[in-house]
């Protein structure tokens, strides 16, 4: 079978080319671009949500993001409300699925690169990728069914992810992560590696009176 048969592309982008079916000057009568509820699979609050104001004509095109995805959750980042955001600030990393460590180092977690408030807005009031123990793989991002590694692998160059913060430049990640590394609690250290909590957080101060 023809190769051009399994390719597709979408109604206003192609992958993080602006075109796709409907051409990139498509506007609705009403004046509005392809709304873009990205997401692998959307939430369903962000549906409904949206429709919601859409029919109260409580939003206008300004509320959408370049990508033409609803600001009310593309203006977060998964990394938000991250369970796992300790063991993020002291950058200590889980090595296997199933630690409780940060997954950014090792395991491909891109919830510092994308724009969705999973963490926040939770699936079924409870649950979300990180809470389930499986790295963030992008899915609101442009291009996250192809991202050229693995989803369970964080590619490196010279030891260095190359995925890093969205909004934090590369020498500025590198000297904090030595600094936070240097300063991570046992505790914390403990933990990451680990499928439960092994050490419990140190108290200040005197032991309660018997």
């Amino acid at each position: 079978m023809h190769d051009t048969l399994w390719q597709s592309c979408g109604l206003q982008f192609t992958e993080k080319q602006r075109g796709g079916l409907l051409g990139k000057q498509y506007r609705s009568r009403e004046g509005w671009p392809v709304i873009n509820v990205a997401g692998c699979p959307i939430h369903p609050a962000w549906l409904v949500e949206w429709l919601i104001a859409l029919a109260d004509g409580v939003v206008t095109v300004d509320d959408l993001d370049p990508w033409g995805r609803p600001l009310f959750y593309a203006q977060h980042l998964v990394h938000h409300g991250c369970p796992r955001n300790e063991y993020y600030e002291f950058k200590a990393s889980a090595e296997t699925l199933g630690q409780l460590g940060c997954m950014m180092e090792h395991l491909g977690c891109k919830g510092t690169q994308a724009h969705a408030d999973c963490n926040q807005r939770p699936w079924n009031g409870n649950g979300s990728c990180l809470k389930g123990g499986y790295p963030c793989i992008a899915c609101t991002e442009p291009g996250f069914e192809a991202p050229g590694h693995p989803f369970q692998e964080t590619p490196k160059v010279a030891g260095i992810p190359v995925g890093l913060p969205t909004d934090m430049p590369k020498a500025w990640f590198v000297a904090l992560a030595a600094l936070s590394k240097s300063a991570t609690p046992k505790r914390v250290r403990r933990n990451a590696l680990s499928d439960r909590v092994v050490e419990l957080p140190g108290q200040r101060g005197k032991e309660p009176k018997p």
